[in-house]
């Protein structure tokens, strides 16, 4: 338990969550709540540190939680899909430990059955496809598939944010004001509208952990077919999360190739933000 010394943190929303059902004298009812959700969370985080990511704070909330890494974008599909599902796989098993409790005398049906509607809800709502839940990653690495990291990232964050308005209009609609939602709802909003405002230094983390991996050669290509006046900044914002860029650049009589690692290195080295490829080949 060593990577997990100093990480937990439990995000005040969750506190909020917690004392509402403490003065509703839903006792049995948060604590359960918060069991499952650290177990949950235990699952991504145990999920990362197996494949050796670098994991930096694991912060608890009301419906799952978010587990903080270094690695953005340049681990593989398949390594990051496990991690992220690693989470809801939790809740498979979950149910045996309220069987389980139900052969001592602090557990009775009533505990179990809600125990058991406390797990699904978790479940089901971790996996609506709205960031950062499990089902917005889900989204956004399915969207980072066809479209560059950049491109994929915004508009995993349009699609949660079009979901959660209908979500909350049509519990409006059925006329079923649930307080624990809205709250859940305005932090959920709070956090994909920041996300959207730190979009640059997301893509520039995605980048620089590129640029310094050297996993990154694992990766299948990808040709960018480019002409010399493309600046690097654009083909920079076409990479793809889980390629090795080929840059060809198109000549009136042939074609030259440039490796990302440099056009990377005079990114981050050179600050030749707006310069053309062209200049790399002068």
């Amino acid at each position: 338990m060593k990577g997990f010394k100093g990480k937990f943190h439990i995000h005040p929303v969750f506190w909020i969550v917690f004392g509402t059902g403490i003065l509703t004298g839903q006792f049995w009812d948060v604590i359960t709540v918060f069991f499952i959700v650290i177990v949950h969370e235990m699952g991504h985080a145990l999920a990362a540190l197996k494949f050796g990511w670098r994991l930096t704070s694991v912060e608890l909330l009301p419906f799952g939680g978010v587990a903080k890494v270094d690695e953005h974008g340049t681990r593989s599909f398949k390594e990051e899909l496990i991690v992220t599902l690693a989470g809801p796989f939790q809740h498979l098993w979950l149910p045996l430990v309220s069987h389980l409790l139900l052969m001592t005398p602090y557990w009775n049906e009533a505990n179990h059955a809600m125990f058991i509607e406390r797990n699904e809800m978790i479940l089901i709502f971790n996996l609506l496809p709205i960031w950062p839940l499990d089902g917005g990653k889900i989204i956004m690495l399915i969207f980072s598939k066809r479209f560059p990291y950049r491109l994929a990232y915004r508009y995993s964050l349009l699609c949660s944010l079009l979901f959660l308005v209908v979500l909350s209009v049509w519990i409006v609609f059925l006329q079923a004001f649930l307080l624990n939602f809205f709250i859940i709802a305005g932090f959920l909003t709070f956090t994909i509208i920041n996300e959207w405002r730190h979009q640059r230094y997301v893509f520039m983390r995605f980048l620089l952990e590129r640029w310094r991996d050297s996993k990154t050669r694992s990766f299948k290509e990808k040709t960018l077919l480019v002409t010399p006046e493309t600046t690097l900044t654009e083909i920079l914002e076409g990479f793809y999360k889980d390629k090795l860029h080929r840059i060809v650049v198109k000549g009136p009589t042939n074609h030259k190739e440039i490796d990302e690692k440099l056009v990377l290195e005079a990114y981050f080295n050179r600050h030749l933000y707006h310069h053309s490829i062209g200049h790399l080949l002068v």
